[in-house]
C-alpha cells in the first residue's frame, strides 16, 4: 500500500464507525453528512479489500479485520492528535531551564532585573548566564547549547532573529577627589591621566585609542584586564581612570567613582539580543524574549 495515497481523513472515518456502529451517528461524530460516510466507507473497503463493516440489526458491525485494525487506528490518530496537541504555557508552572551568553556587564546591568521578574513570573524557571564568545555564538544558538544571546554584533545569518535592546555611550570614570580631574574632565587632563583598559586581547589599545590616534592624540594605558565589573573598583582605589559604557556608570558610583562625559566624540551603539527561529516556535522561547526586553528597558543606564 502506498502511504502517498492514503488519505488520513479516513483513519477518523473508520474510527467513528467502530466506535458508533451507525453511518450516520459515525457522521456526526465527525462532521460528515451521511452521504459522504457512505462513500468514506466505500473507500475504506477499497483501500483494505475488506467489508470491515456489515449491516446487521445492531447496527454496522465490524469485520475481524477491522477488530484488528482498530487498536492501530486508534492508536495512529491519538500519536497524531498529540503531536499537533501544543500545551498553554503557564510560566508559574515553567521548570525549565534557559541558558543566556552575555558579557559581564549583561549580566551586571539586566540579571537583577530579569531575575526580579522572573521570581514572580515565572518562579521555577532556572536561568544560567554563560560568557559571550562571539566567535561561537551562532554554532552555540543552532546547537541549542544556548536560548539567548546578548551583546554589540556586526553581521550576523538572516535566518537568526535580532533585537536591540538598548543603547549606550562611552563615559569616563574617575577616583572621588582625583587630583588631575576637577568639576569637568578636560581632554588636556584626560590625556595626561593614566588608563585603565577593559579589552578582550592582550594589548593596550582599544577603540578610544584609535579615535585618539585619527585626532593626533595618544593616551598612556597602564593596565587591561577582560571584564568591565572590575575596573570600577581599581579605579576607586588608584588615581588611573578608565573609559566605560555609560551601563556602567550606577555600578562605578556605587564603587566610589565619580563619572565623566568623554571629552571626544564617539559613536553610540547598540545592545542586541539574539535567538533562532525554533527558539521563536516555543513559548518559553517567546516569554524569554519578551522578559529579556522588558527588563533591559528597565536597566538602562541613568
Amino acid at each position: 500500500m502506498n502511504i502517498n495515497a492514503v488519505d488520513l481523513n479516513l483513519l477518523k472515518a473508520f474510527d467513528a464507525l467502530y466506535q458508533e456502529r451507525h453511518v450516520g451517528r459515525a457522521g456526526a461524530r465527525i462532521g460528515l453528512a451521511q452521504p459522504s460516510m457512505s462513500n468514506a466507507l466505500a473507500r475504506l473497503r477499497a483501500l483494505f479489500d475488506d467489508p470491515l463493516f456489515l449491516r446487521s440489526p445492531e447496527g454496522m458491525l465490524p469485520t475481524a479485520r477491522a477488530d484488528a485494525l482498530a487498536p492501530q487506528i486508534r492508536q495512529a490518530l491519538t500519536l497524531v492528535a498529540e503531536m499537533l496537541h501544543q500545551p498553554e504555557f503557564d510560566p508559574l508552572r515553567a521548570e525549565d531551564h534557559v541558558t543566556i551568553a552575555a558579557p559581564d556587564l549583561v549580566v551586571l546591568t539586566l540579571a537583577p532585573a530579569l531575575m526580579r521578574a522572573l521570581e514572580c513570573r515565572a518562579p521555577r524557571l532556572k536561568v544560567s548566564f554563560q560568557p559571550l564568545d562571539k566567535t561561537r555564538c551562532v554554532e552555540q544558538l543552532e546547537n541549542e547549547e544556548v536560548e539567548l544571546v546578548i551583546g554589540h554584533f556586526g553581521r550576523l545569518p538572516a535566518r537568526l532573529h535580532r533585537r536591540a535592546v538598548r543603547s549606550d555611550e562611552f563615559v569616563c570614570i574617575a577616583r572621588q577627589g582625583h587630583p588631575a580631574v576637577g568639576p569637568d574632565l578636560s581632554l588636556e587632563a584626560f590625556l595626561t591621566a593614566r588608563h585603565a583598559l577593559m579589552t578582550l586581547s592582550r594589548d593596550f589599545e582599544g577603540e578610544v585609542d584609535r579615535a585618539l590616534k585619527r585626532l593626533g592624540h595618544r593616551r598612556e594605558v597602564m593596565m587591561s584586564c577582560a571584564q568591565f565589573t572590575a575596573l570600577p573598583h581599581v579605579i576607586a582605589a588608584s588615581d588611573l581612570i578608565a573609559t566605560v559604557p555609560a551601563s556602567l556608570a550606577d555600578a562605578a558610583r556605587k564603587a566610589g567613582c565619580e563619572v565623566f562625559p568623554l571629552p571626544i566624540d564617539m559613536p553610540t551603539w547598540q545592545t542586541e539580543m539574539v535567538w533562532t527561529q525554533k527558539c521563536q516556535a516555543t513559548p518559553l522561547g517567546r516569554f524569554l524574549v519578551a522578559e529579556v526586553e522588558a527588563c533591559a528597558r528597565i536597566s538602562r543606564p541613568s
